[in-house]
């Protein structure tokens, strides 16, 4: 059961990752000259949400989708 947890989790982060570089955000990519954003605070051309911050968000955030899906479905059922 928990393996099954960890691939839906892998899949679900690797299909959000992709998405987002599919769409290629405002806030993350720099598209004037087609680069990632740096990491920072106070000029224009940084971000505090840079790619490498994002992965690790969805990397959580998924993980914690698959684990409340589980427990829902082990409540109900």
């Amino acid at each position: 059961m928990s393996v099954d947890k960890l691939y839906l989790s892998i899949i679900l982060f690797v299909s959000l990752y992709s998405i987002v570089n599919i769409i290629q955000p405002n806030f993350i990519y720099n598209h004037q000259q087609n680069a990632l954003r740096p990491f920072g605070v106070g000029y224009k051309n940084t971000t505090i949400l840079a790619l490498w911050l994002v992965s690790i968000l969805l990397a959580i955030v998924s993980y914690f989708v698959v684990i409340y899906y589980f427990n829902v479905m082990n409540m109900w059922f």
